[in-house]
């Protein structure tokens, strides 16, 4: 379980997938509000908020951490990666344990908060259970609409809650108005009574946090005796309307990796050739008497014409310092996998793809399938070139165009790609590789190298 400090400047945080909002409202008063794609959460204040998340991998159960208070519990989905974030645009990405639930999910959440009596540090635990969402046996296609926006004319509730003179303790008072306008007026009137009456010597600068309808921020200014009502009206549509925008630009950022899973080993691209180089030197000189060839400039240019797609530089260079291993002795260079020479590569490309594609043709032949490098595609595409397999489970180089070109993908025979991208290039792959040869260091999680009788292999140790 990981525990982050968050800033909270604005007085609330979101847990939501990447590319979409939370159009629910958070106060002080119910911490939580959630909508179909995440919840956004309130503190009792401004300031910071340690936030901790438990992803539980069992059946959910009425147990009550000691020492917390249970605030909500609920439902959402999680149709991309899940994060957490606040309205100023800052993601935290510490939470590494959110990459593992499979999307998409429902997520079924339970939410405690409690005090430390030292500090008086506000305190938040998020008990996380994932359930992956199938249509047919296959991950389902999650569309979620654009929230509409609001109607001047429609009935609006509006909500106020500031904090008060105690430590951790906050008020809300709300209401509902035949219209827009009628509830923007009651609210800053709510405002400035509630905001006299629980801090009344607040300065200008005392947030106070307002809703109206389903839009919501923490605004400045009631407490600023020169400002008129009409004036704190403005102040509260400028802070709807500046949140409004950081989460319009919050989804535009996001918009490009929304659907990417994350990379499983965050090792920088660097030079194939140099990291093969660091591969055959341990050979040298752990194992003199195995030669390692690789592929002339015609083989390797006659290979990608057969395979119809372009290949990414790294590929090519991996190619040239190795056109697959010598059968004696037999070595496993990768755990779980043999690397495969250009003939190997070509045969079980042309299995895979006749296998995986001719049944979607026959299973799912309307399916959309992403054409961007690193996203899920649930099959074998003609751009999956594989460079490594063993008994039905791959890994290929992703040469679909995009940010994520080149990367390195797992494949398996029954869950296909939702394994996600394991390194951003082949050069990533080969530098854990040598790493870890030269220094014993673990391998993609845990694979330890050992030589036995002249031989290498791998053992996995947690």
């Amino acid at each position: 379980m990981k525990t982050v400090t968050v800033d909270v400047p604005d007085g609330w945080y979101s847990l939501v997938s990447t590319g979409h909002r939370v159009d629910a409202v958070p106060d002080p008063a119910s911490v939580v509000a959630a909508s179909d794609t995440g919840v956004n959460v309130s503190a009792a204040r401004p300031g910071q908020v340690a936030v901790s998340i438990d992803l539980a991998y069992r059946p959910p159960t009425d147990h009550v951490p000691n020492g917390w208070t249970l605030e909500s519990s609920g439902t959402f989905i999680a149709a991309a990666l899940l994060r957490v974030e606040t309205p100023d645009g800052v993601v935290h990405d510490e939470f590494a344990d959110l990459a593992q639930i499979i999307l998409p999910s429902e997520i079924t959440y339970r939410m405690f908060r409690r005090f430390r009596e030292d500090t008086g540090l506000e305190q938040h635990l998020f008990e996380l259970t994932p359930a992956m969402m199938l249509d047919q046996g296959r991950p389902a296609r999650i569309d979620v609409s654009a929230h509409a926006s609001p109607n001047p004319d429609a009935e609006t509730r509006w909500q106020v809650a500031c904090p008060t003179s105690t430590p951790g303790a906050s008020v809300l008072t709300s209401g509902c108005e035949t219209n827009r306008a009628d509830a923007l007026h009651a609210l800053v009137d709510a405002g400035l009574t509630l905001l006299q009456r629980e801090t009344p010597d607040a300065g200008p600068s005392a947030p106070i946090f307002v809703s109206l309808g389903a839009e919501f921020a923490w605004v400045k200014g009631f407490g600023d005796r020169a400002l008129s009502d009409a004036d704190l009206a403005q102040v509260v549509l400028d802070g709807i309307q500046g949140e409004r925008n950081r989460a319009v630009e919050r989804v535009a950022a996001a918009a490009i990796s929304a659907s990417r899973p994350a990379v499983r080993n965050a090792t920088e691209p660097s030079s194939v050739v140099r990291q093969w180089k660091r591969i055959t030197a341990w050979f040298e000189k752990n194992v003199p008497s195995y030669i390692i060839e690789g592929a002339g400039e015609s083989r390797i240019a006659d290979a990608q014409k057969r395979t119809g797609v372009e290949w990414p530089s790294e590929l090519v260079e991996l190619f040239r310092c190795v056109d697959g291993l010598p059968r004696e002795p037999w070595m496993a260079l990768l755990p779980n996998y043999e690397l495969f020479g250009l003939d190997a590569m070509l045969d079980q490309r042309e299995m895979m793809t006749d296998i995986w594609q001719t049944g979607d043709a026959e299973n799912d032949p309307d399916r959309v399938i992403s054409k961007i490098a690193g996203e899920y595609a649930w099959t074998f595409l003609d751009e999956f070139i594989p460079i490594a397999g063993l008994d039905g489970y791959f890994l290929f180089v992703d040469t679909r165009p995009g940010e994520m070109n080149g990367c390195i993908t797992v494949f398996d025979k029954v869950n296909s790609d939702e394994s996600g991208p394991q390194w951003l290039s082949v050069s990533a792959l080969l530098d854990d590789l040598a790493t870890s040869l030269e220094t014993g260091a673990p391998f993609d999680g845990g694979w330890r190298h050992d030589m036995s009788d002249g031989h290498l292999q791998w053992e996995f140790s947690a």
